[in-house]
């Protein structure tokens, strides 16, 4: 057991994965230039790359710039709480009218109008608890 659960960390560990990488952000007021004194005469070339890798970075802190999220959008119930109370009223309101009316008004002759009735009925009373749950989370 003890030889599977290290083969399988060892695994998980020697794998490469992005998932937990982010992009790196650089203000240009937090770069700081550090000048290191070098003897010898290879010293011109490294302090060309280095000032080279400088401007790089200062050009890329330059242009990138953290910019601020969007609010995240609502879905389409938060955004319409009254049309999604009166959907679910009706919904209601059309099952009661076909429960109650099914068989007891005559043969089921009247069940349509009693299940637009409770249609009706049940949509206004749904929009009206939308209503109020949109004055609630304002």
């Amino acid at each position: 057991m003890i030889k599977a659960i290290a083969v399988v960390l060892v695994s998980i560990l020697a794998a490469p994965s992005s998932a937990l990488a982010q992009a790196a952000t650089v203000d240009a007021r937090q770069i700081t230039i550090v000048q290191v004194p070098i003897s010898g005469q290879s010293s011109a070339g490294l302090r060309q790359s280095i000032a080279r890798e400088v401007a790089k970075l200062t050009e890329h802190a330059g242009t990138t710039s953290l910019q601020p999220q969007p609010p995240p959008q609502r879905t389409w119930a938060g955004r319409h709480p009254v049309a999604l109370g009166a959907i679910i009223g009706a919904a209601g309101g059309v099952t009661w009218g076909a429960v109650v009316c099914s068989n007891a008004c005559e043969g089921g002759l009247h069940t349509p109008y009693w299940m637009a009735l409770g249609a009706g009925v049940g949509a206004g009373i749904g929009a009206g608890i939308g209503a109020i749950v949109s004055r609630i989370r304002r």
